[in-house]
This record gives C-alpha cells, structure tokens and sequence, in this order.
C-alpha cells in the first residue's frame, strides 16, 4: 500500500458524501467516495445481481456482479487502511464479512 503525502493532494470540489481530488502525479484528478457510500453501492450492485440471477439473464448477472466485485475491492482497501490507522468502519457488515460468491449455475 502507497503511502502518499498528505499535504501534496488538491481538493478541487466536495459535495455531500463525495469530492473531486487531484492526487499528485496524475494527470486527471479522481472521485473520492465516502465509504458508508460505497458501501451502499456495493449493496444495490449485489441486490441487482441477485435479481439478475432470479430472472437468469445470465449476461446482465455477470455485468452487475463484477460491478459488485470492484466496489468490494475499493471498500477492502477502504477497510485496510482504517484499521491500518485504528479507525473503525462507519457501517456493517465489513466487506471482509460479506464476500461476494458466484451463484450462477447452468439452467
């Protein structure tokens, strides 16, 4: 994990929940999510995948599944570094407690 200099970052704009964030040595500035967000988002990905999964589209299943696999990995590293920092996690279940499994089987 890269530590980065904490008075090098520029914050462009913030708004409730979220910021735009010019990080140095990137060309383009990011999108910074507060983490009870995204794990918000993390949980409508994984209910339209289930949904996906009950009306078997299995294209449209995959699709919301490996958006529910990415959110989960930035929400990992979110808790990582929290704990790295003896923070606590703002919501529950911690992404480590509610991992993402594969459902699809073959109809």
């Amino acid at each position: 994990m890269k530590e980065i200099d904490q008075t090098s970052a520029l914050i462009l704009s913030h708004v409730s929940n979220s910021a735009i964030v010019h990080l140095p040595g990137r060309k383009f500035p990011a999108v910074a999510i507060q983490g009870d967000s995204l794990s918000i988002m993390l949980s409508q990905a994984k209910s339209f995948a289930k949904f996906f999964l009950n009306q078997k589209d299995e294209e449209l299943y995959f699709e919301a599944l490996d958006l529910a696999v990415k959110l989960q990995a930035h929400l990992t590293h979110y808790e990582e570094v929290l704990e790295k920092k003896g923070m606590t996690i703002p919501y529950a279940p911690s992404a480590k407690e509610n991992r993402i499994a594969n459902e699809w089987t073959e109809v």
